[in-house]
């Protein structure tokens, strides 16, 4: 079973193979290597997904949509061929999210434009427009007053990063969050290395410039 994890503990996609009935599954040899493929590629597959979409359960929604499409129809190519072939799933699952925003984004204004409303949403979607983003709680025993810090700290500097273009924004979150290097991000992104590290400056000066505060708090 393969679990991929996120920016955080409660962040988790499973994926059996073992028990997925897909034609031409028989060999132990070949579930084991498709284990072992996917369960390398899951936590980079889900800073892709998050740095394009910026919603959590989005993206690890589109990575389970992605192991699951590529197992069903990509497990029986030569295993050199994979990681591309995963990407470009993985792409792909992300650009229909993108579609679905857009028709959403597009329905919510032209019925702005016309004056009308709805009146039939469900409790769900009140519920949702009504509600503010939980933050996370930091563990330990540390006072009230610096967990609160650490918290608006945090929240401050997703913000920052959630202003980024997408590129930077991912080239960002598998550089410093998962600590994958030039080569590697390139590779996960299908892009060249000289990108990544244009991608990766342009994203530091720009949250420097953001979290000026910030940064200064650190180095003092």
């Amino acid at each position: 079973m393969l679990q991929a994890t996120g920016c955080s503990a409660g962040d988790s996609v499973f994926l059996n193979t073992m028990d997925a009935d897909f034609p031409g599954a028989g060999h132990v040899d070949e579930r084991m290597a498709l284990d072992n493929f996917l369960a390398g590629v899951q936590r980079k597959a889900f800073q892709v997904a998050y740095g394009a979409l910026w919603d959590r359960e989005t993206a690890l929604d589109v990575v389970q949509e992605s192991m699951l499409r590529f197992v069903e129809y990509y497990r029986d190519k030569p295993q050199s061929a994979w990681p591309a072939l995963f990407r470009s799933v993985l792409n792909s699952r992300v650009n229909d999210q993108r579609r679905k925003r857009l028709l959403a984004s597009t329905g919510r204004r032209l019925m702005s434009l016309t004056g009308l409303r709805l009146f039939d949403a469900g409790d769900d979607e009140q519920q949702r427009e009504a509600e503010l983003p939980a933050s996370s709680h930091a563990a330990g025993t540390g006072s009230p007053e610096r967990v609160a810090v650490a918290g608006q700290l945090k929240q401050v500097i997703e913000q920052a990063v959630g202003t980024l273009p997408e590129r930077q924004r991912q080239v960002f979150l598998l550089r410093e969050q998962l600590g994958l290097s030039i080569q590697e991000t390139a590779e996960t992104l299908g892009v060249s290395a000289n990108s990544i590290k244009q991608h990766h400056f342009r994203a530091l000066r720009a949250l420097r410039g953001q979290l000026a505060e910030v940064w200064e708090h650190e180095q003092a």
